[in-house]
């Protein structure tokens, strides 16, 4: 009898731990900004970090908006190299799997018009319901009428046609997605310099690689590297677009904002 409640005792600590550790699994967002939280004030480890080295990735986290949404990298000069640019396979895509937050990283491509998909006009292109990390519907503007955050695509749907799919669709905002201001830059400026140079020929292929930039545990990203080179070389860049929208301020662990103005 003795050996029985035991094992009956025992059997209950193992459920009250597998219980344990499933609650912190399906929390550990909300666990882990809080410890970041809790650690503002101090010198932060970034245990996102695999090493103590710092990364092209952690640089560019490091990077500060100072008014200006894009910035040049390596002078424009992109850094594929030359088994990258092959163009014998034809046109392809490959986006990586979510990390283990559920963020969508890395996003590569060899764009060609043949991956293009028919235009809206002929076919209509299916609404948004991916819900990405850190999403919140923050309307802007006097009138109420924008929105804050979109749903960025990272290899942009009129390259193939790519939509619901949470391994290319990120919370960017306005500015960084499609800027509508007078002379302002944004994603959408470099995609449609790579769709008006696909247009021109089906035997024009551009390497693409897009990468959301994070820091630490925060689920919205603090920019996009974004870098091209077609197979003549008369289209390339290398750049980074700030995540960022005048007039607010945005919590990147957790997408929540308020206007700063």
């Amino acid at each position: 009898m003795k050996n029985y409640k035991r094992g009956r005792f025992a059997r209950r600590i193992l459920l009250g731990i597998v219980i344990l550790i499933g609650i912190v699994y399906l929390n550990r967002v909300s666990i882990l900004q809080k410890i970041v939280a809790l650690g503002s004030q101090s010198q932060l480890i970034n245990i996102d970090k695999q090493s103590n080295s710092p990364t092209q990735n952690d640089e560019l986290a490091k990077l500060k908006y100072t008014g200006q949404t894009v910035v040049e990298i390596n002078h424009n000069q992109p850094t594929f190299s030359q088994e990258d640019l092959q163009i014998k396979q034809g046109g392809w895509q490959k986006l990586s799997s979510l990390d283990w937050l559920g963020r969508p990283q890395a996003a590569n491509a060899l764009l060609n018009k043949k991956l293009m998909p028919p235009s809206q006009k002929y076919k209509a292109r299916e609404r948004l319901t991916i819900k990405t990390p850190g999403y919140h519907a923050i309307k802007t503007g006097t009138n109420n009428t924008d929105w804050l955050y979109n749903r960025s695509h990272l290899i942009g749907y009129q390259f193939t046609g790519l939509n619901n799919e949470a391994k290319n669709l990120i919370t960017g905002t306005r500015q960084l997605n499609a800027d509508s201001r007078v002379n302002a830059k944004s994603m959408v400026t470099y995609e449609t310099e790579i769709a008006d140079y696909l247009h021109q020929s089906k035997n024009n292929y551009v390497r693409y690689q897009v990468k959301p930039i994070y820091k630490n545990v925060g689920l919205v990203p603090r920019g996009v590297h974004m870098m091209a080179q077609s197979n003549d070389n008369t289209l390339k860049f290398n750049v980074y677009v700030f995540n960022v929208q005048d007039g607010w301020t945005i919590n990147y662990l957790n997408g929540k904002a308020e206007r700063s103005e």
